[in-house]
């Protein structure tokens, strides 16, 4: 029997200037519908193609052990949820920070030939990887970096981007910090996030005035359909970022901004 799923916290549980629940942000992405544009044939046969690719990402180590009975619902579909919410737009920049084995870069690069996917990671194997996958199956619009993303927002990556968007890469202060710098102001933060607590929002809420960023919303991923909750955050960048951020490299993680002990680090 399927879990019954919970609710994602709301934002007027949060205390702070400046938030607002509201939808703008979703471009013209539908709501309710997990799949936008991948209705014809050879999409589909592509996203074949690439969970099979995801087989051999599993024998390498970079998925858990168990993850090829459901890479399809649980890494392809869960990275194309992130469309259903704001659907890709021709030209745009998007960044997938800490992005491992291309997720959810990957699977999103596929299905949006016409937008820009750049996938940063400090692991060199991965990267070479999703590298090598991307050509074999000619996806084009895959562009990898590896760096640390705190010294790729202080040099080439920096304001550079029109979406960010980071799974499993930590707390929401964390990556906030860390995905601030990378966004064009008026561009949007993307962070699938289970079901994030009201102590991790307020600090997140803190987080963002340092760097330039407000909480638009708390909303369900369409396409979660293993987690009984699955809750994606997004914020908006509201002005530049301060050039004290992203502060140097283990600093974001070790004392995370919102945090008492953070203050003058």
């Amino acid at each position: 029997m399927a879990k019954e799923r919970k609710a994602c916290p709301p934002l007027c549980r949060i205390d702070g200037p400046g938030l607002r629940s509201k939808r703008e942000w979703r471009n013209d992405a539908r709501e309710g519908d997990p799949y936008p544009l991948i209705r014809d044939p050879r999409t589909e046969a592509l996203l074949r193609d690439l969970e099979h690719a995801y087989l051999g990402a599993v024998d390498l180590g970079f998925l858990g052990p168990h993850e090829g009975e459901r890479l399809r619902e649980r890494h392809v579909e869960d990275a194309l949820g992130l469309a259903a919410l704001r659907t890709p737009a021709v030209d745009e920049r998007w960044v997938d920070m800490g992005s491992g084995a291309g997720l959810p870069g990957l699977p999103l690069a596929a299905v949006f030939g016409e937008t820009s996917f750049t996938l940063v990671d400090a692991h060199r194997r991965r990267l070479d990887w999703v590298a090598s996958t991307a050509a074999r199956l000619g996806i084009g619009n895959v562009r990898v970096v590896h760096a640390r993303l705190e010294e790729y927002g202080r040099g080439a990556g920096r304001e550079q981007f029109d979406v960010a968007m980071a799974r499993a890469l930590g707390a929401l202060p964390i990556v906030a910090e860390l995905g601030a710098p990378l966004l064009k102001v008026g561009g949007l933060l993307m962070v699938p996030k289970g079901q994030p607590s009201d102590d991790e929002l307020r600090r997140l809420a803190s987080a963002g005035e340092m760097l330039g960023l407000e909480i638009l919303d708390v909303v369900h991923n369409p396409s979660s359909p293993i987690d009984p909750v699955g809750c994606v955050v997004i914020m908006a960048k509201i002005a530049a970022t301060s050039p004290r951020f992203p502060r140097r490299s283990g600093v974001p993680a070790r004392s995370p901004l919102g945090d008492q002990r953070s203050a003058g680090t």
